[in-house]
């Protein structure tokens, strides 16, 4: 008897274990979590439970009420590699993106539409009873993963995308494989700061607060303006617009613009667009820098559009009374920390009209800087300015599309080189390509290493840095290091787009240039050889240049430069010095690169 009951028992133990096994093995990974009730109007997710098994992640949505007959939308969001920085398209780091769309009919079947990365599946997958969602995802449509996933589950009523919604976890994401919910990367949960603004600054589109914090890794903007800006309280044709510039790394040697405060003081990496409105509708997307692009990988800034909200992202862009709110995924910023600088304009087509442009912080006054919450000032000189007048009509042109300098002004903020142009006249339609030469090395030869080759073009500005340091050619886009501004040109340059020049260099600007091929009559050479402003035998001349003959020493030490007199300037103690013949072979092949550089950007 004894012996049978053992017998028993090792049956049911077996039994048991096997029951055990099975489950385990049908069931490798499971998380519940619950959701707020109250914290969305329809439909309100009150708890999401998902568990991996049969070769699927399958999820439940459970809402606060009924959701059968209604119009109903939503996404899944699956990171299947764990890893933030990849993703699809513009999800910032989700792997794959399930959409799902349902329509109820009266009498018949309700409409189904259910996409993953865009690609149309079959509707059984999804599934609407009562006050449930029901979807089941194949692990062979998510790559033969092994179901060790994370995910967001997010719930709203619009037919294309979302740009308000219920989100599940409300941050960060749900890891399936042991039901936490974390924000897997690292950043500053004290960045941020409010600022105010003067209240009547602008006409139409016055901003009277900008407030930004970093929170479960979102970047939270709140903008406040001085009247509702709700689409029904706007005059119709007042469509509200508004920019919001963010230097992510707060470096101004990258990024594809600046915030066109003068000098350039941010090189912004990101740009945020939004527009409120009857005509132009509520809608939001972000503009960053395509890494894909070929343009990009040689040296130029080519942007692309990144839309917000679901199915896109789960970043989000809302409207109450007078206030705009965005939240901004860190991962949709390059995974940021948080530390960044922030700048927000806006304006009306009227406003754009009338010259009225609404910035804060204030136009010339800097950024809110979310590491310290205070403004950020614009760069200014740390050393000794140089300054050097030239005289006005001394061009071939005579002025008349923005080729004749009157002065340039140069120093150090720092490690940056900080130089204005000033023109007699200037225009965005002026067509006109100036360029400073700069001399890193001063040694007798006078031979610039790099230049700055700036254009404007059916009224765009656009920035090149050229250069031939230790016998590397190299061109690279600078559009972001430009500020027009009247009739004058604001340029900002890193010195480690100059080879990190020891602060020391000669220069000198022209907005045109005899190339090293120019025939050049001995009559027109001077006692010292530099070539004076007429054409040569082929008739090519230089428009306009600053200094008319030599160049602009600026730095801590003057290095040899070659004889001869130094024009008199006794306000800035003699900074222009003698140079030799022309500008050589760099000016060639910067003409020949600024050609093909054009021709590429603007066909």
């Amino acid at each position: 008897m004894r012996r049978k009951g053992s017998m028993n028992s090792k049956i049911i133990i077996w039994i048991m274990w096997s029951i055990v096994m099975l489950a385990s093995a049908d069931c490798v990974f499971a998380a519940s979590i619950t959701d707020p009730s109250g914290d969305f109007d329809f439909p309100d997710i009150s708890g999401v439970t998902a568990n991996v098994g049969r070769g699927n992640i399958n999820i439940v949505i459970t809402c606060t009420e009924n959701i059968q007959d209604y119009d109903i939308s939503g996404a899944v969001f699956v990171d299947t590699d764990q890893d933030y920085s990849t993703g699809y398209i513009y999800s910032p780091g989700y792997d794959y993106v399930y959409q799902f769309f349902v329509m109820p009919i009266i009498y018949s079947d309700p409409i189904k539409s259910v996409t993953l990365n865009d690609n149309m599946i079959n509707t059984d997958t999804l599934n609407i009873a009562g006050n449930q969602i029901s979807i089941t995802i194949p692990l062979t449509m998510l790559g033969n993963d092994d179901g060790d996933a994370d995910i967001v589950v997010a719930t709203h009523t619009q037919i294309v995308k979302a740009l308000d919604f219920d989100r599940a976890p409300d941050f960060g994401v749900l890891d399936l494989n042991d039901g936490s919910v974390k924000v897997p990367f690292t950043f500053n949960s004290n960045a941020g700061g409010p600022i105010t603004d003067r209240t009547g600054d602008s006409s139409y589109s016055d901003i009277v607060g900008l407030d930004a914090n970093v929170k479960n890794g979102v970047l939270n903007i709140a903008i406040t303006y001085n009247k509702n800006v709700e689409p029904a309280d706007l005059s119709y044709g007042d469509d509200l617009n508004g920019w919001i510039f963010i230097d992510a790394d707060q470096d101004l040697a990258t990024g594809f613009t600046n915030t066109e405060q003068a000098p350039p003081t941010f090189g912004i990496d990101y740009r945020i667009e939004y527009t409120i409105g009857r005509i132009l509708g509520t809608d939001a997307s972000i503009t960053k820098i395509d890494h894909e692009s070929d343009l990009t990988k040689t040296g130029y800034a080519q942007t692309t559009g990144v839309s917000i909200g679901v199915p896109y992202n789960d970043a989000t862009f809302k409207v109450v009374g007078n206030k705009v709110f965005l939240g901004i995924p860190l991962g949709l910023l390059g995974h940021d920390e948080g530390n960044m600088d922030i700048v927000a304009d806006s304006f009306t087509i009227q406003s754009m009209l009338n010259g009225d442009l609404e910035s804060v912080p204030d136009k010339g006054q800097g950024a809110l800087d979310t590491s310290t919450g205070s403004i950020k000032p614009l760069l200014s000189c740390t050393d000794t300015k140089v300054m050097i007048t030239d005289p006005t009509g001394d061009s071939a042109g005579f002025g008349a599309d923005g080729d004749d300098i009157t002065g340039i002004e140069a120093c150090y903020a720092g490690d940056i080189l900080l130089v204005t142009v000033t023109y007699s006249s200037l225009s965005l339609d002026d067509g006109a390509v100036t360029t400073i030469a700069l001399d890193t090395d001063q040694n007798p030869d006078n031979i610039p290493e790099y230049a700055f080759v700036y254009s404007l073009y059916n009224g765009k500005l656009g920035a090149s840095i050229f250069g031939d340091a230790g016998g590397t050619y190299t061109a690279r886009g600078v559009d972001h290091l430009i500020t027009m501004s009247g009739n004058k040109m604001y340029i900002s340059i890193p010195l480690e787009f100059l080879g990190n020049d020891d602060r020391s260099m000669n220069l000198y600007a022209e907005t045109a240039f005899v190339g090293n091929k120019a025939k050049i009559p001995s009559s027109q050479r001077s006692t010292y050889g530099e070539v004076y402003i007429h054409p040569d035998e082929s008739s090519r001349t230089i428009y306009d240049r600053a200094p008319d003959a030599g160049f602009i020493s600026i730095g801590s030490t003057k290095k040899d430069v070659a004889n001869g007199p130094a024009n008199n300037n006794p306000a800035n103690n003699d900074p222009v010095a003698k140079e030799e013949p022309g500008f050589e072979s760099i000016a060639a092949i910067t003409g020949l690169l600024m050609a093909v550089y054009l021709l590429r950007r603007w066909g």
